[in-house]
């Protein structure tokens, strides 16, 4: 009798070590980054585990800090997927310029970058990818099929807790990894807006404070096209627009044999033309510069502008604020002189002694702009005058700051 419990007990600790073997099981963690980059975890981004057969054994949604977690999971082989609803962004001309390298040779793309990269068919990164990343950014049409693509990895989950390698993701299109994936607000552009005289036939000159040279250049405007018309594009780049409507303008420019081109931070970037329409009747008319705005250098990196632009202001003031301001060594100051006289436009110091004479002639009533060189003064804070003898007498003095 005694024999025969001792081998009943042996065999029920058999069953039971079987058991335990059988459904043996473990945390599986993970973590999802855009583009691997540690500072930008992709949260909500719905993960799913499969199994050796590739059915679903289950799926969970990353948090802020892009983690995920499966619990006791049964011992075995998997493989994680990802997919995303967020929306998606950062495809832009400095990714253009990315894969035209890479088409090229000169900076190959890495596997993520790859999968950024391949939005157009037939699979594979192509020119077809390199033109449909500039149409995109011009006309707002995405050629991808997927908004997001991710790398699927692969699990071995023998352990009491298997972690994961890190999963890369991105937006299709944004090659560079630019795009923050989040739900918080974001840092906005640096843009500083001067008055400048409203008149029929006006200019809107765009400047980028910080950049001396770049090989790719994309600029969002948005301007009230009811009050205005454009009508010609000018700068210091053979750049392109596109109206995509909703008074919206896309701006684009991409260097045709991949290097730099230097840029002059005290000429503006970019001038749009323009008259005023039938149904403007005075009012402020300003263009604003968008997020996507931006420049990048040869290797498709995106660089950091100060972006600066009048505002046309119907208003009793006559001498505008000079632009850019603070500047290196040349601006422009806009003035309006109200009635036929002398006028006189003059550059004094902070002690109140003359500097210059900017100019100085008998003029007609109308708007009048001038280039001012200020290369040979020292940096510092200035004061300049206008001074008309008209029937309508003007006497007005604005500041401008010369930086070095």
């Amino acid at each position: 009798m005694k024999k025969n419990l001792t081998r009943l007990s042996s065999a029920l600790s058999l069953v039971l070590m079987l058991t335990g073997l059988t459904f043996a099981q473990s945390d599986i963690n993970g973590t999802v980054l855009y583009h691997f980059q540690d500072n930008k975890p992709i949260p909500d981004v719905v993960v799913t585990l499969l199994d050796s057969d590739n059915a679903v054994v289950a799926t969970t949604t990353t948090d802020l800090n892009g983690s995920y977690n499966f619990p006791a999971v049964p011992f075995g082989s998997y493989s994680v997927s990802a997919s995303s609803s967020i929306i998606p962004g950062g495809s832009n001309m400095a990714d253009a310029q990315k894969i035209r390298h890479h088409l090229e040779g000169n900076n190959l793309l890495d596997p993520i970058e790859q999968l950024a990269a391949d939005v157009a068919s037939p699979s594979g990164i192509g020119w077809e990818d390199y033109y449909a990343i500039i149409d995109w950014f011009m006309q707002g049409n995405s050629p991808a099929t997927n908004n997001w693509v991710f790398e699927p990895v692969s699990v071995e989950h023998n352990g009491t807790k298997t972690n994961v390698p890190t999963m890369g993701g991105s937006s299709s299109g944004d090659v560079n990894g630019t795009f923050v994936p989040t739900t918080r607000n974001l840092v906005e552009l640096q843009v500083a807006y001067t008055d400048k005289p409203v008149s029929e036939n006006f200019s809107i000159e765009i400047f980028a404070s910080d950049i001396a040279k770049a090989s790719a250049m994309g600029l969002e405007i948005f301007y009230p096209e009811s009050l205005v018309e454009i009508s010609n594009l000018s700068g210091q780049v053979n750049a392109t627009i596109t109206r995509t409507g909703n008074g919206k303008l896309r701006i684009s420019w991409i260097s045709q044999n991949g290097r730099e081109a230097q840029l002059n931070p005290d000429k503006p970037v970019v001038v749009l033309e323009g008259t005023t329409t039938e149904i403007y009747k005075g009012e402020e008319i300003r263009f604003n510069i968008g997020n996507a705005s931006h420049f990048s250098n040869a290797a498709g990196e995106e660089l950091e502008t100060r972006y600066n632009l009048p505002v046309l202001k119907n208003s009793v003031n006559y001498l505008g604020v000079n632009y850019p301001n603070p500047f290196l060594s040349t601006t422009h100051i806009d003035y309006v002189i109200p009635s036929d006289g002398r006028a006189t436009l003059s550059l004094y110091n902070t002690e109140g002694k003359l500097v210059r004479v900017i100019a100085d002639s008998y003029m007609k009533a109308g708007i009048y702009s001038v280039k001012f060189d200020a290369r040979d003064l020292q940096p510092g804070i200035y004061f300049y005058s206008l001074k008309t003898d008209g029937d309508s007498p003007v006497n007005e003095t604005k500041r401008m700051i010369i930086t070095r």
